[in-house]
């Protein structure tokens, strides 16, 4: 049966207390996306708390090397059960697609869609949950007007390959609120189900 293996960084001794917490909070990422994505391959998770690459407020971040390597950086005094796992599933969601398709992104318009699919996956498992992170509270709370003078702001890259990522996906300027690009790509998914009637979430990042 394929699995998620989890490896914790421990030297320092700052995660010991969070084994259990940590391992549960896969299990329950593993049980939920495994099937929908239809991922039939063993995932390494390495959990860490000595890289600083977290949203703050969330205590939570992560990264996906290839299909079946994902690195999550959590500060240990603030990251929860909960709040690991759905950044578990986002990830999930971009580990499943290299399994399926291994693409990389060549336009600014292939990133907003490979997290357009990884926010929409992470927002179907939180929909009902009363704890969800900052970020996809964010992304659920963008109006379709403001995600559309998004849009009509990037609409010249989007064919681009030479743009700035951290202000686009993370940090945002005096044009961009913050997030711009994942809730953008959230709504550009998002208008595409509709649009398509197509309901069967498990195909969502293949």
């Amino acid at each position: 049966m394929n699995k998620i293996n989890v490896l914790l960084t421990t030297a320092n001794g700052n995660l010991s207390d969070k084994k259990a917490m940590i391992e549960k909070a896969v299990k329950t990422a593993e049980e939920y996306a495994f099937s929908k994505l239809k991922i039939n391959w063993d995932v390494d998770i390495l959990v860490t708390n000595r890289i600083p690459m977290i949203i703050p407020e969330n205590g939570a971040g992560g990264y996906t090397f290839s299909a079946d390597f994902i690195r999550i950086n959590i500060d240990d005094k603030k990251a929860t059960k909960s709040l690991i796992t759905e950044n578990i599933i986002h990830e999930l969601c971009h580990a499943a697609r290299w399994g399926k398709n291994d693409e990389w992104t060549n336009s600014l318009f292939d990133g907003l869609i490979f997290e357009g699919l990884a926010s929409y996956f992470e927002a179907e498992f939180v929909r009902e949950s009363n704890e969800k992170t900052l970020f996809i509270k964010t992304i659920l709370e963008r109006t379709d007007e403001k995600n559309e003078k998004i849009l009509k702001r990037l609409h010249e890259q989007l064919d681009s390959n030479r743009y700035d990522y951290n202000t686009i996906f993370f940090n945002g300027n005096d044009d961009l609120p913050r997030w711009a690009g994942y809730s953008l790509g959230y709504y550009l998914v998002k208008k595409y189900l509709k649009k398509t009637g197509k309901k069967n979430r498990r195909r969502f990042c293949r």
